[in-house]
Parts: structure tokens; C-alpha cells; sequence
């Protein structure tokens, strides 16, 4: 069963709760679990940056995670070039796949799963999903057009794949032969 947005408020305030002093009250609802998911020491350095500033918290967290010994500079000012937001979004949204995929598995296992090596790839997918439905581009007929026909041959290969793939079927629930309506289960 999907987490409620009730229940989901309630762990993250217990989250809130539970982080370091020089951090609690300071960082938002929306962004405790990641700040939570930090180490001790990036969390300290957290803590060091909003009390000299720190405006744009989930970049300075995606830096933090990677480097948990970045310089108080870089992160008050952090490159121009820096794709931290869509990349902790992309967890999030992840996460919640992994979630719906797998609804018996706790949250602290799912956003493991969505942070693993394994599944690098469908997070670079997401990444890329966010920023193709962000774009001003995609309102545009021929762009759409493109881009819906590149996903649908994605589509169709994928399929081809579990088709071939018994384990892949059972996995997803499959019987051969079967319509291959699966993917529509929920719709």
C-alpha cells in the first residue's frame, strides 16, 4: 500500500525531530530526508552553511552527499552548472517507483534501492524525464512528435525484451501470450 501524504508528513516531522540541533527548524519538510540521508559530518557542514546563508538547500545537499567535506564557499556559491535539484527530485520520484513496484518494502529500503549502483540507469532516465517535461520545447508539435515517437520505440523494445525474457515476465507478473496490457494495470 502507498504511503498516505498524512503518513508521509508524520516521518518527515519525526525526521525533522531527529536531526542535529544546528539543523532542526532549518530545513524544510519536503527536504528533511535528504538532509537526514546525509553523514554526520555532511550534515555539520549543512548546518555551517545556512548559519553563513545558504540559500539553495538541495544543491548544496547533492554536493554534500558526493563530498561531504566540500568547502563553506562552494556551496554558498555554487557553480553555475549545477544539476542538484533535478537529481534529488529524480530520487524522490524513484523512490516512490520503487515503492509502487514494491509496496511492501519499507521506505528507508526503497530509497537505498533508488540510490544503488543497480539502478543508476532508470535514475538517469528520470533525470532526463524531468527535464524533457520541463522544457518549453516540448509544446511545440514537431519536437513532441520526435520525442514521442524515440519513446515509443523505447517502449516497444522493453517489451520485446520481457517477451523474451521469461524471468523478466514472471517478474512483471506475465504469462505467455498474454495481451500486453500490463503496463495499463493501473490506468
Amino acid at each position: 500500500m502507498s504511503e498516505t501524504y498524512a503518513a508521509k508528513r508524520e516521518r518527515w516531522q519525526r525526521l525533522s525531530e531527529s536531526l542535529p540541533e544546528g539543523l532542526r527548524g532549518q530545513v524544510s519538510l519536503r527536504n528533511v530526508e535528504a538532509v537526514a540521508g546525509l553523514s554526520p559530518e555532511a550534515q555539520a557542514r549543512l548546518a555551517e552553511a545556512l548559519r553563513a546563508g545558504l540559500k539553495r538547500l538541495p544543491q548544496a545537499v547533492a554536493q554534500l552527499r558526493s563530498d561531504p567535506n566540500t568547502p563553506l564557499a562552494d556551496l554558498l556559491q555554487p557553480s553555475s552548472r549545477t544539476d542538484a535539484a533535478p537529481v534529488l527530485e529524480s530520487h524522490a520520484e524513484l523512490t516512490d517507483v520503487v515503492q509502487a513496484c514494491f509496496p511492501d518494502m519499507p521506505r528507508v529500503s526503497a530509497e537505498a534501492l533508488a540510490g544503488s549502483e543497480a539502478l543508476e540507469i532508470a535514475r538517469q532516465v528520470a533525470q532526463v524525464h524531468q527535464r524533457l517535461f520541463e522544457s518549453t520545447h516540448l509544446n511545440t508539435d514537431f519536437v513532441a512528435a520526435i520525442v514521442y515517437e524515440l519513446l515509443r520505440r523505447s517502449l516497444a523494445r522493453l517489451e520485446a525484451l520481457i517477451e523474451e525474457t521469461p524471468a523478466l515476465r514472471q517478474a512483471l507478473g506475465l504469462v505467455p501470450g498474454q495481451d500486453q496490457n500490463w503496463r495499463n494495470q493501473d490506468a
